[in-house]
């Protein structure tokens, strides 16, 4: 009931308002421009009661499209998400090699999205360049600290053993 009574005083300020300026205004040319004005200010103060109705209907039956849409944006997310953690940790490996003089070739990151919509990193796989091939343990134990991740570092020659 409250509404209706704000609605009502908006309507009766709108009009107030309204004639008060139209009493103002100039006569002649102008005074058609003016009476255009204020009937549009008036519309307007009678028709903003229904804009929130609208609004609350929209909000209430929500449109299939509308319900594809945020499917689309929400996996759209998850994965941009997902590849800026890849990113992310990619980097942070290929840094913490360098830091070693060590340099990779290659850096694979196994990943999930949980239910709640975190990203849970399985393990890191890393393969340094053929020559850096004895570096393999020592790389694996510096990154597996530093990253508190499962790490599998292995050289270009070693693959297949």
């Amino acid at each position: 009931m409250g509404a209706v009574r704000e609605w009502s005083a908006a309507i009766c300020l709108a009009a107030l308002a309204a004639a008060l300026l139209q009493g103002l205004a100039p006569s002649g040319a102008m005074e058609r421009m003016v009476k255009l004005v204020l009937g549009a200010f008036v519309l307007c103060a009678l028709a903003m009661p229904l804009k929130n109705l609208g609004m609350q209907i929209a909000w209430t039956f929500p449109i299939e499209g509308q319900v594809q849409e945020n499917t689309q944006l929400q996996s759209t997310v998850e994965n941009q998400m997902e590849t800026a953690a890849r990113a992310s940790i990619e980097n942070l490996v290929a840094a913490e090699l360098s830091r070693m003089d060590i340099k990779s070739e290659k850096v694979v990151v196994w990943m999930d999205t949980n239910a709640d919509n975190s990203i849970g990193i399985n393990r890191v796989e890393v393969t340094l360049a053929e020559e850096y091939g004895g570096d393999c343990a020592r790389a694996q134990a510096h990154l597996r600290e530093t990253l508190g991740l499962e790490v599998e570092v292995t050289a270009h020659g070693d693959e297949g053993s």
